[in-house]
């Protein structure tokens, strides 16, 4: 059983009705890397009687280890983003973790690629300031997917947290569940395939584009895994 953590809220930053972002200290430290996540339990109970918790990926630098970031974004009924959208300064949450493999080996060498949909930025900006990248930053292109210029964080913050060296671009990208969305996708991989095959390759956000760009990675002879993909929504079913 996971083992149940608290943090403290010291601040908020609102970017529109929909996206807060919050700074938290723990006492110990996280002991996170780079690309991992967070499970923050929202203290509500659901009807059939299950905690409402939900997934957040840490967004800052593993560097410090006493302070982390989370940007979350407020979903219509969604427990876990109302209870944080409401959190003040000095308000403490629960949490577990840090969880997950979305960042390199310890020995990782050549060219990596990062594609990023929608929300699924904020793992991306955990892995790309993560140690364990930092020597392939020179190696690294970052693609972030996104709907509309107002979707979910603001271009100036991404690219501030950004560390210099990568070759970053933002692609536009048809909403959700529309049919072009996935080959859209699978477009911006072949470019960025076509020049050198990576030694590596990490995929964040959608999950329906995620498969598809794990199985055209696969595909491409580059060493892609389960590990090299995380879903924030349209998750596979575990049969698959």
């Amino acid at each position: 059983m996971a083992t149940a953590r608290t943090a403290t809220v010291v601040e908020t930053r609102d970017f529109g009705a929909e996206t807060r972002v919050l700074s938290l200290v723990v006492d110990a430290p996280l002991g996170f890397v780079g690309g991992q996540y967070v499970i923050v339990d929202s203290g509500v109970i659901l009807p059939g009687g299950k905690a409402a918790k939900r997934a957040y990926s840490i967004l800052s630098a593993d560097a410090d280890q006493h302070r982390f970031d989370l940007a979350v974004m407020r979903i219509p009924s969604g427990p876990c983003s109302g209870f944080l959208h409401h959190l003040a300064p000095g308000d403490a949450i629960t949490f577990s973790g840090p969880w997950g493999k979305f960042h390199p080996a310890p020995d990782a060498q050549g060219r990596t690629l990062v594609v990023a949909t929608d929300t699924g930025i904020t793992a991306a900006l955990g892995l790309l300031q993560g140690a364990r990248l930092r020597p392939l930053l020179g190696q690294t292109a970052v693609r972030w997917l996104r709907m509309h210029a107002d979707y979910f964080l603001p271009e100036a913050f991404v690219r501030a947290r950004l560390p210099a060296g990568c070759d970053f671009a933002i692609e536009p990208i048809p909403a959700i569940g529309h049919p072009e969305r996935v080959p859209h996708a699978r477009v911006v991989l072949r470019q960025l395939l076509a020049s050198r095959a990576p030694a590596q390759a990490f995929i964040a956000g959608d999950g329906a584009i995620n498969y598809a760009l794990l199985d055209d990675l696969v595909t491409a002879g580059v060493p892609a895994n389960r590990d090299s993909v995380d879903s924030f929504f349209n998750m596979p079913k575990k049969s698959a």
